[in-house]
């Protein structure tokens, strides 16, 4: 019987014990993004209460997760919005004097279901008095979650303007399908493509309306809690010209909401008027102020 006892009782699993209180308040106040590295220092200093701890993390993480779901659903049209404002500039005198601006604007917001996105932004350089860049662009691109929530549906609706890339306006409309291939609140990247419809009108009178395929990839890493880094590329190819972009900004926060912005774009049409360089390049320096 004794016997019996004994390996009973080593056989059974031990009770965990209590988290001890100044581990508690330190994993209740760590932020999301923290609490996972919080939680495993934690259970190195309190080995018996690992059980513990790892209840304390599920059962904030998804009272946080109930709380997000539940303001998202009460969110009005005006709510919930978030972005950011950029401006940069170049100036130099001696034997070129040459003078640039830039600006941007971009609005996001994700609910429940549906993620809209905003983009404005404006490019103007001179040198010697001469305009040298003059590029304007708007656009929306509106997200529909479907399975899961990473594929999605979208629409897409742009205006753009480059008169010394050769084209006084261009409408583009597009439909399609996309997949988030990562969602975390450190790394966003999704993939997204459909049929397009393009109507142009370049600088030396001619215009084009055709239907192109549109593709396009957006990378969205945040480094660390003061570097982040962003990349967006896509195409519109058709059988006449076809356009190609990449855009790569690595953004420092500065303090507060103030960041410091260094940026490079590369912008290709495959068949410009006459006259017209096939690739453009930008390089930015800007500040920017989230909001």
């Amino acid at each position: 019987m004794v016997r019996l006892l004994c390996v009973l009782a080593i056989a059974a699993p031990a009770f965990a014990a209590p988290i001890p209180a100044p581990i508690e308040t330190m994993i209740r106040s760590a932020k999301p993004g923290e609490r996972a590295t919080v939680a495993k220092v934690a259970k190195r200093a309190a080995a018996d209460s690992g059980a513990e701890i790892d209840a304390l993390v599920a059962s904030l993480t998804a009272a946080e997760a109930e709380a997000e779901q539940a303001a998202l659903a009460d969110q009005g049209f005006w709510d919930g919005w978030t972005g950011e404002g950029a401006l940069g500039g170049t100036f130099s005198t001696g034997n070129t004097e040459e003078t640039g601006l830039s600006a941007s604007i971009g609005l996001n917001k994700r609910g429940l279901d549906w993620e809209h996105d905003f983009q404005l932004s404006a490019d103007y350089l001179e040198t010697n008095g001469d305009p040298r860049r003059e590029r304007f662009h708007a656009g929306y691109t509106g997200r529909r979650d479907l399975s899961g929530k990473a594929f999605f549906a979208f629409g897409l609706l742009s205006f753009e303007r480059d008169r010394f890339g050769g084209i006084d306006y261009r409408f583009t409309e597009s439909l399609g399908m996309g997949y988030r291939l990562a969602d975390s609140d450190s790394f966003q990247w999704t993939v997204e493509g459909g049929p397009a419809a393009r109507q142009t009108k370049f600088s030396d009178g001619t215009t084009a309306n055709r239907i192109d395929l549109l593709g396009k990839t957006d990378v969205d890493w945040k480094i660390s809690d003061t570097l982040r880094l962003t990349e967006s590329a896509g195409f519109l190819a058709s059988g006449g010209n076809s356009s190609l972009y990449a855009k790569t900004a690595l953004t420092a926060k500065v303090m507060g909401d103030l960041s410091a912005r260094l940026s490079y774009d590369i912008l290709h049409e495959t068949d410009p008027p006459a006259g017209r360089e096939k690739t453009d390049t930008i390089t930015r320096a800007s500040l920017v102020y989230g909001f």
